[in-house]
């Protein structure tokens, strides 16, 4: 099975409608063309629901699936980060938005919503293996163990929620962590440990972030050194089988068993 990260620049969702028209031809062109099972692109690539439904219209592989995640602004100015799965032809609306962003907001009623959210609304199926998405900072229902490279659920008191939270995990072979900027300097570090416990008993992780900076060029450069991209599996980082040599955006492909 494969697996195809897409990566686009940075945008603060406020596209013109000329360069949204542009993304939408690359978006339907990277579609058409890929030989992937599962396509993750970067969250924000588009900034309106009416864009992905043109984009719907015009793919004409049903055989590939992929996930989008829309800013989705609300009347305050939040964004809600809602997700959308397009899957054998049709656009799906996931129904569900990210539900917290750092540590400093996972306490009870958060972490119960998350873990409802993923019970729920956060899984599907590719090709047999079942796929669960943790959006961005909501990686943080994880706790990181200094200098140790792993994780620990973070509300220990509830050995309720760790149950469920690790029942999921055990029914699932792939799961998704997309962000929305890069993870630096002091986080770099907590973010991969996260990323390899997602990974652990044989499990896939991937995350998939904008392109800023450098960044582009540095993981053509050394692509089994991408920042922007990371592929796991049981504790140890993936190798691309395909990164493109070319256009504005990053295409990286990983291969599952």
């Amino acid at each position: 099975m494969k697996i195809q990260l897409v990566s686009f620049p940075i945008n603060d969702g406020n596209l013109s409608q000329r360069d949204e028209s542009h993304r939408i031809e690359d978006i339907v062109s990277i579609i058409n063309s890929s030989n992937a099972d599962f396509i993750l692109f970067s969250e924000h690539i588009l900034c309106r629901k009416e864009s992905l439904e043109t984009i719907c219209k015009e793919v004409q592989l049903s055989s590939v699936t992929a996930l989008f995640e829309l800013k989705d602004m609300t009347r305050k100015g939040l964004a809600r980060n809602k997700l959308y799965l397009l899957q054998e032809g049709c656009l799906i609306d996931m129904q569900s938005r990210q539900v917290f962003a750092d540590s400093s907001q996972v306490d009870e009623e958060h972490c119960e919503r998350l873990i409802e959210e993923l019970e729920y609304r956060r899984q599907f199926e590719v090709s047999g293996k079942r796929f669960l998405i943790i959006q961005c900072g909501e990686n943080n229902i994880l706790k990181s163990v200094r200098g140790e490279g792993k994780a620990i659920f973070r509300l220990n008191k509830r050995a309720d929620f760790k149950k469920r939270f690790e029942e999921m995990l055990r029914s699932t072979d792939v799961v998704l962590n997309p962000t929305h900027t890069q993870w630096v300097g002091r986080f770099k570090e907590p973010f991969i440990s996260r990323l390899l416990t997602f990974s652990e008993k044989k499990r896939y992780s991937f995350t998939c972030t904008q392109l800023e900076g450098q960044q582009l060029m540095n993981a053509r450069k050394n692509p089994a050194d991408n920042s922007t991209m990371k592929g796991m599996h049981s504790r140890r980082q993936m190798n691309p089988i395909y990164t493109n040599e070319d256009e504005e955006y990053l295409v990286q492909i990983f291969e599952i068993e």
